[in-house]
């Protein structure tokens, strides 16, 4: 009999791709959502539903114990969290994102959990500083960045490693998330924003590791599966400087005849933005420019994930050809125009 696995944020774009995966690989599966949430991604997907709010222990270890309650080998996938680079987020972020964690560890503890893998970023492992490529032993370099996001992701992934003897936790480290989603997604605002002409002029300097959905819930799956006790996996495919994104992307979105990004903003200019977005937060604290988006931008955050490859069998697909497939189901289902 195999496991049964908790998802939560079950309802989040990765998580509801998670219970899919699982699902597709016959686990029983459970979610994990707030009362309150949107569940639209989950159209289709039946799985029970234990609701409860991150920051509420009493809350999470009731729907942990309810959970492990129910079936005979419990297992947890960690996926919640909040993905913020606005000012006004940050103590939601530490609640959510780093004490949320150390309340689901321990419900998990209490309820008798006998595997938990936790879905981190490649923020928590460091930025890449000049040609640099980091991998999952690179030492720790972005506490000065002065990021919520960042801190809060690196803040949790320590929690659950230092569970990991206890819960036999294992980590995974997904770059930028490409593919369809129901709902919204920070990938499918970029490529909505691209497609309306909004941006892709110019680029920002820096650069991103990037996966598509399918292939990160594969490698999760994988992990909690076969990966090592207390060890992180990096699930990027590839790495493409802005400059080659918003290219690809814009080619993609509009046609091989589109007119390609003038360039890069150069990397010693693009501080001088700075002010201007935090001009534009303190007038709109609901901006999506703020201060620290523009300050990630610049940043080159450049991963391998050969560790995920040879230690778990990771095969992702070539990430033009997942983006290609992404832009076509997103113009399908309505989320972005016809070419």
């Amino acid at each position: 009999m195999k496991p049964a696995v908790l998802i939560t944020g079950a309802n989040g774009f990765l998580g509801s791709y998670l219970c899919r995966e699982f699902l597709a690989h016959g686990y029983e599966v459970h979610g994990l959502c707030r009362a309150n949430s949107d569940r639209s991604n989950l159209a289709g997907i039946q799985i029970p539903i234990h609701e409860a709010d991150l920051r509420d222990p009493d809350g999470v270890r009731a729907a942990l114990a309810a959970f492990s309650a129910s079936v005979d080998v419990p297992w947890v996938v960690h996926n919640a969290a909040t993905i913020s680079y606005r000012a006004a987020d940050a103590q939601l972020q530490e609640d959510v994102n780093h004490q949320g964690t150390r309340h689901v560890l321990e419900a998990s503890r209490a309820a008798n959990v006998q595997r938990f893998l936790h879905v981190s970023s490649v923020v928590a492992v460091g930025v890449a500083r000049g040609d640099e490529t980091l991998d999952e032993d690179s030492p720790w370099n972005a506490e000065d960045l002065g990021i919520d996001y960042v801190r809060t992701k690196r803040r949790a992934e320590e929690a659950a490693l230092a569970e990991a003897e206890a819960l036999d936790v294992r980590v995974v480290n997904p770059g930028a998330i490409f593919g369809p989603v129901a709902s919204s997604s920070n990938s499918l605002r970029f490529l909505q924003q691209l497609a309306a002409g909004k941006i892709g002029l110019v680029t920002p300097p820096g650069g991103m590791s990037v996966v598509g959905v399918d292939d990160c819930a594969t490698g999760v799956r994988l992990a909690l599966e076969s990966g090592r006790t207390g060890r992180r996996y990096v699930l990027a495919e590839s790495y493409l400087s802005s400059l080659q994104l918003f290219g690809l992307a814009k080619r993609l979105l509009r046609g091989d005849d589109v007119r390609p990004p003038l360039g890069a903003v150069p990397r010693w200019l693009w501080p001088a933005l700075t002010p201007l977005a935090r001009c534009l937060e303190w007038r709109n604290p609901n901006t999506l420019l703020s201060r620290q988006t523009v300050f990630m931008l610049g940043q080159t955050f450049r991963f391998q994930g050969t560790r995920a490859r040879t230690e778990l069998q990771w095969t992702p697909r070539p990430f033009p050809e997942v983006l290609g497939n992404a832009i076509q189901a997103l113009r399908a289902n309505g989320s972005l125009p016809p070419r």
